[in-house]
């Protein structure tokens, strides 16, 4: 039978080698293990792909074999030794180091155990002085060309702050359903499965916190539609979508349907909502949050929404267009974005953006909202668009002032969009904007 940390090396393969989202490999290994395990596993699995970049560099300061030259198991076997021995100090560095060379000798591959066991050892011995006088993108393990792009934006301190923003472990944001319950009535319900909360800091009386590592699919309380996760940044999209009763509300790229439920909740059930996505397995996720949650006004329906589809010009009220983009605001929920984005993704991502903000304003009845939002802190993504919508799709920047809480307001650009950097509050990093047809 395998060892847990071997378990944890061909997970970090498998993910190398399938490029497949780090949470659906997991997945497929989390229910095996007992909950003690689950949470080791899923500690060192995150830790080593958030921390590859810092990793390689240390590595290649002490092996005489570059990284890249090593064969994906031995790579990745002192990869997630190496983040034990620099950042778990729950873990002693000797077994993690007596755990390597045992599993590179049970893999048949024992010629290499006094490399494995020379370069983990070397790197030990000198593990305090790894972090002196690196550049950023090392210190704070994300890619150069990120670093650049935010130190030109935002400058050198700011960056710094949001490199480490995203290095925090991901929270778990419950956005009570306001369809099935208040907030008090969900905190009597955590407390009676053993779940720990704290307030949130934004919407106090509309979300919390969960302490401690939890199943969250298993919980009663989720199952049964009293909450759903989704963090206070996300949250502020729906606050400025502010949907009213009988209003028609289209919902582009809606998947997995967080912001739709969202709007739903807020107005009751007492809106129009349609709630689209290109994918129909991801239409089915919709309707099955939508089905948990008692949510009853949304019509889901397939289609791409770079494509313009007659059937809906000049139909809705509102527009939401909450575009694929760059995530880069979600970097410490999906740590795997550090190595699969690159800088020609973004200029690629952008022009679906355009395309699909273009068809979105045909949608929209004369003098209808249209809001715009992304998960990600890229200029071409955000300010950019802000300019083109207004410029070249002749709308107006609407206010966005009187749906922003205080915490937000500082961040408020050009009275029209708010960028919020994941330190704030230790949110995930958004922006939205909003505007008049």
């Amino acid at each position: 039978m395998k060892s847990i940390r071997e378990v944890i090396t061909d997970i970090l393969v498998q993910h190398e080698k399938e490029e497949t989202y780090l949470q659906l490999v997991l997945k497929e290994e989390l229910d095996k293990y007992e909950r003690q395990d689950r949470n080791f596993i899923t500690e060192v699995v995150y830790g080593t792909v958030k921390y590859k970049i810092t990793l390689d560099y240390i590595i290649n300061q002490m092996s005489k074999t570059p990284v890249k030259k090593m064969k994906p198991f031995v790579r990745n076997l002192i990869r997630m030794s190496v983040y034990q021995i620099m950042y778990l100090d729950k873990v002693p560095s000797s077994a993690a180091i007596n755990e390597a060379v045992k599993i590179i000798k049970r893999r048949k591959m024992s010629n290499l155990s006094g490399f494995v066991n020379g370069v983990l050892r070397n790197i030990d011995r000198n593990k305090e002085t790894f972090g002196e006088g690196q550049p950023l993108f090392v210190q704070y393990a994300m890619p150069e060309w990120i670093v650049d792009m935010w130190v030109e934006q935002y400058g050198t301190d700011e960056t710094k702050k949001i490199c480490e923003a995203l290095n925090k472990r991901a929270r778990v944001c419950a956005r009570v359903n306001t369809i099935k319950c208040t907030s008090q009535q969900l905190k009597t319900v955590f407390e009676q499965e053993g779940i720990k909360s704290t307030n949130a800091e934004i919407y106090k009386d509309e979300c919390m916190y969960l302490e401690g590592a939890y199943s969250v699919a298993n919980l009663v309380s989720f199952v049964e539609g009293n909450w759903t996760a989704q963090d206070e940044s996300a949250m502020l999209v729906s606050k400025v979508v502010c949907p009213q009763e009988g209003e028609n509300i289209l919902d582009l790229c809606s998947a997995p349907g967080g912001k739709s439920v969202h709007m739903a909740s807020l107005a009751s059930n007492q809106i129009k909502l349609v709630s689209s996505d290109i994918h129909e397995h991801k239409i089915e996720l919709i309707q099955k949050t939508a089905n948990r949650l008692g949510v009853t006004c949304i019509e889901t329906k397939v289609m791409d929404a770079t494509i313009f589809d007659s059937t809906l010009e000049n139909k809705f009220d509102k527009v939401l267009t909450d575009v694929p983009c760059s995530g880069l605001g979600i970097i410490k929920r999906k740590p795997d974005i550090r190595h699969t984005k690159s800088l020609e993704d973004i200029q690629a991502i952008n022009d679906v953006q355009k395309s699909i903000v273009k068809n979105a304003v045909r949608y929209l009845k004369d003098d209808g909202i249209l809001i715009y939002s992304t998960c990600t802190l890229s200029k071409v993504e955000n300010e950019d668009m802000v300019r083109y919508i207004v410029a070249e799709l002749g709308l107006k920047a609407d206010s966005i002032e009187g749906y922003i809480p205080s915490a937000f307001k500082p961040y408020i650009k050009d009275k029209c969009c708010v960028q919020i950097l994941p330190y704030v509050a230790d949110t995930d990093g958004f922006f939205v904007a909003r505007f008049r047809k």
